[in-house]
């Protein structure tokens, strides 16, 4: 005889649209009500799909911890090996949550498994794009950027007419930023034109903030000191006021704007609002706090503070060394060398 499966479908629908009002902790708890009956129906997939629910509120309410734990989960059930989709779904939102860790191998590691379970399914196009983009982001966090932008050729190929704007744009925005780490200025502006023309305030206020957030992190990396970049800045900081923001939200947008100063050259005031971070590096991924910390140590060197500097510097190439992204530790251990090589000359002198 069949179950009943209508308390389900309710407790699913009540869980999608509590984390569609970015309820998570109500989706969290409704999903697992769901997952409980899919259970007590007999029925895995049903089961699989709600689980994977409370991994996505966990990820959006940025506890990744969590989120990993569950992610490794599914994606180790026998419901992702036998159905490539989910096994998809599993491994990209293992990859994003590894990332957030700043566990940078095995996040390339699950986004490659992810996007080798669609390639070339034309009914699963979507998930492979997510695929590319968390196997990109990953990419580029390790400073693998010519792997990452090989990968972005990839996905730029799969952004056909059929893909929808937001998808498109969220694309756009991935190749943008690795455009710009590889030193192709003009195509990362060209690239997150692209983005901003899809992508809309009036649909997503906490995917604009990020996004222009993003932007701005690139083009000051890539020394765009220009009104283009403050505006992107103050459009993100406009939108995170907007939608609240969560802790890790607010520490990389100060992180964003220290930065801005930093180029910009007030010193001051890039380390009044980047010291208070350090403090709190241990809310960031260890990828994210070590650019603050480069950052951080690079503005009080050129401020004269060279003890304190050099022990925040040497906290960045750890850091770095920790997420395993060993080009962007050697470029810290590179600018350590150069400093404590003029040090050595003025003292000589």
């Amino acid at each position: 005889m069949s179950q009943d499966l209508s308390p389900f479908v309710i407790a699913e629908l009540e869980a999608r649209e509590s984390w569609k009002r970015r309820d998570y902790i109500a989706g969290y708890t409704q999903a697992g009500h769901a997952a409980e009956l899919a259970i007590a129906a007999g029925d895995e997939h049903r089961w699989w799909k709600m689980v994977l629910l409370q991994a996505e509120c966990l990820r959006d309410q940025g506890s990744f911890e969590e989120c990993e734990l569950l992610a490794h989960k599914l994606a180790a059930h026998p419901v992702s090996a036998s159905v490539p989709d989910l096994g998809a779904r599993a491994h990209i939102l293992l990859a994003q949550s590894l990332q957030a860790l700043g566990k940078l191998p095995e996040a390339v590691e699950s986004a490659s498994m992810a996007a080798g379970l669609v390639a070339g399914d034309f009914e699963n196009v979507y998930l492979h794009i997510q695929a590319q983009q968390a196997l990109i982001a990953a990419l580029a966090e390790s400073g693998r950027l010519a792997e990452a932008w090989r990968e972005c050729l990839v996905l730029e190929s799969l952004l056909t007419d059929i893909i929808d704007e937001d998808t498109a744009g969220k694309a756009y925005w991935v190749i943008g930023n690795v455009a710009f780490l590889t030193q192709r200025a003009t195509e990362g502006s060209e690239y997150h034109d692209m983005a901003g023309e899809r992508l809309s305030p009036s649909r997503d206020v906490d995917l604009w903030a990020r996004f222009n957030r993003a932007s701005a992190d690139m083009r000051l990396k890539a020394q765009l000191s220009d009104g283009a970049t403050l505006r992107c800045i103050e459009r993100a900081e406009l939108a995170t006021e907007v939608v609240g923001g969560s802790e890790r939200d607010l520490l990389e947008m100060a992180l964003v704007r220290g930065h801005w100063y930093y180029v910009t050259g007030d010193l001051d005031a890039a380390v009044q609002i980047l010291a208070p971070v350090r403090s709190k590096f241990h809310i960031l991924a260890s990828h994210t706090a070590a650019d603050a910390a480069f950052i951080l140590g690079k503005a009080m060197m050129e401020q004269g503070n060279d003890t304190e500097s050099l022990q925040i510097l040497e906290e960045a190439a750890t850091l770095f060394d920790t997420a395993a992204a060993t080009e962007r530790s050697a470029m810290v251990r590179d600018y350590l060398v150069s400093i404590k090589r003029q040090q050595r000359f003025h003292q000589g002198g």
